[in-house]
This record gives C-alpha cells, structure tokens and sequence, in this order.
C-alpha cells in the first residue's frame, strides 16, 4: 500500500510541475511597453539602413539582425512578438515568415535601379 501511495505522489508531483513549466509567463505591461519600443526603434534603424544604403547591403543586414534579436528577446521573456507593421502582439514563435520585409518602399537599391532604367 505504502508503494502504491509513492507512485501516486510521484505521479502527481510530475504532472504538477509539467504544468507550471507550460503555463505562458505573467509579463507586466511595462515589460511589454519596453519590448515594443525596443522593437519599434530596431525597426525603425533597419528602414534607415535600407534607405541609406539599399536592402542588401551589410549595414541593413546588420540592422535587420538586431531587429531579429529584440524579437528573440520578447520571446524569450514573454513567448510573444511585437509586429510594428501591423501594431499588434503576436503569440506565434513566426516572424522570420510573417514579417514583410520588403514592405519598405524607400530602398536605395531600388531607387537606383529606377534611375538606370530611365537612363
């Protein structure tokens, strides 16, 4: 009887702490604030970069890798994402696919193409 009352309690302990390791994390709404502002300045260096020096070049690449990182950083602290495009709070670990990264209509790249096309 003894075994069977261990079993039980092993067996209940271990489904308890299953439970609290998936519960999504309280974050607090200035931990979210600072997420989205991180996010927002990140993007916002990112458009910079690509104006100034077009979509492919190593200064957008840079920024766009910092952008990634403050994503992976609200993830990691709050499993969500902010989307400055669509200003909204994203629960899907999905950015590197719901991103529109060529959204951006003031690509250098671009606006030298157009100049040698009309040339």
């Amino acid at each position: 009887m003894e075994r069977g009352k261990f079993l039980s309690s092993t067996a209940a302990l271990t489904v308890a702490a299953a439970l609290l390791l998936t519960l999504p994390v309280k974050v607090s709404a200035d931990d979210r604030s600072r997420c989205q502002h991180r996010v927002e300045n990140a993007q916002e260096h990112y458009r910079h970069e690509v104006h100034e020096h077009g979509k492919h070049s190593r200064q957008a690449d840079d920024a766009r890798a910092k952008l990634n990182a403050e994503w992976d950083r609200c993830w990691d602290q709050a499993r969500v994402w902010y989307d400055p495009q669509r200003h909204q709070w994203r629960t899907d670990h999905d950015w590197d696919r719901n991103y529109d990264w060529d959204r951006d209509d003031h690509d250098r790249d671009d606006h030298d193409r157009d100049d040698r096309d009309h040339h």
